[in-house]
């Protein structure tokens, strides 16, 4: 590669730097000195980790700091801009303009207090505890840091994360624990919904017809009256007819003779009493039709056609 392509390259490569820096700042959000804004404290922190990265210089950082500031706090900015010699001066005047006071019980009060929301993920809930901790960094150690995020985390994370605290000595051990312990946790919960979408899109016992077959049914399905007539609809029909039938000539025979019943004479019930002996060999032990001597065909004693057993002439086997 000749020089001239080796300036050509590193001019595009400097180009490209210089775009992509200018896309980060313009990230950064704009700090106007309002007390409902982002706190000032956590503006610079931003502001300075992103001037790490682009290696600026103290007097570039002076400048680039000046486009994020809007309002009250640029006008203060651009009338105190040459009493600034280096970046430090202008961090520390920035923050003793418009931090605001909080008392270091209170700022504790609000460390402690710190829980993890239900839809946050372990990230932004360990950011947000260590912008917190930067704010007291006089009062709050690591070891109280640790102790905040254990007890502020979610219920479903701090089972494991207790189990695996005597292995956590720094912040940043915690957030790789429990970053770990989200990404399982969320890995099983995938599987779950997978597993229960399976389950209701396909039911556990196939149908016995077709889904075809009963669509068919539905779609032309006609009136009762116009269906057409089974086997079981027709002897269901005839019933119904039959029975409604008979009950109407009930009800009329009630209705013209309603006396008939009671006029009637009432006759004695005689029983019909049987033979205690066999009519074939005239013995008490069975029955006639169980008779060892019984015919098969005609008359059960004799065999004759012409005649029962009870017009039989011929005597009995034992009289």
């Amino acid at each position: 590669m000749s020089l001239m392509q080796e300036i050509e390259t590193n001019s595009m490569e400097t180009r490209q730097l210089h775009s992509s820096q200018k896309e980060a700042i313009k990230k950064i959000t704009e700090f106007s000195g309002e007390s409902t804004e982002i706190d000032i404290d956590e503006w610079l922190y931003d502001l300075n980790n992103l001037f790490s990265l682009m290696k600026l210089k103290d007097e570039t950082r002076i400048l680039e700091t000046m486009g994020k500031l809007a309002g009250p706090a640029l006008r203060w900015y651009q009338e105190n801009l040459r009493s600034f010699i280096n970046w430090n001066d202008a961090e520390k005047a920035l923050r003793d303009r418009f931090k605001e006071f909080t008392s270091d019980s209170q700022l504790m009060q609000e460390f402690v207090h710190i829980h993890q929301e239900e839809n946050q993920s372990v990230t932004s809930f360990y950011e947000h505890v260590i912008r917190k901790y930067r704010k007291a960094r006089q009062c709050i150690t690591e070891q109280q840091v640790i102790t905040v995020l254990q007890t502020g985390v979610k219920n479903s994370l701090k089972e494991y994360l207790i189990r695996n605290e005597k292995d956590i000595t720094k912040p940043d051990e915690w957030l790789q624990y429990a970053r770990q312990e989200e990404y399982i946790e969320k890995r099983i919960q995938q599987q779950r919904n997978n597993f229960y979408s399976e389950t209701t899109n396909q039911p556990f016992f196939e149908p016995m017809l077709q889904t075809a077959t009963i669509q068919s049914k539905s779609l032309n399905a006609k009136p009762l009256g116009q269906q057409p007539i089974t086997p079981h609809h027709y002897y269901q029909q005839q019933h119904q007819h039959t029975s409604k039938f008979n009950n109407n000539r009930m009800n009329e025979k009630q209705i013209r003779h309603p006396t008939i019943k009671s006029s009637r004479p009432s006759y004695p019930k005689t029983k019909m009493h049987r033979s205690e002996s066999c009519l074939i060999c005239n013995r008490k032990n069975h029955s006639t039709m169980n008779c060892f001597y019984k015919k098969d065909n005609g008359c059960f004693k004799c065999g004759q056609s012409n005649h029962r057993i009870r017009d039989c002439p011929e005597q009995h086997f034992f009289e």
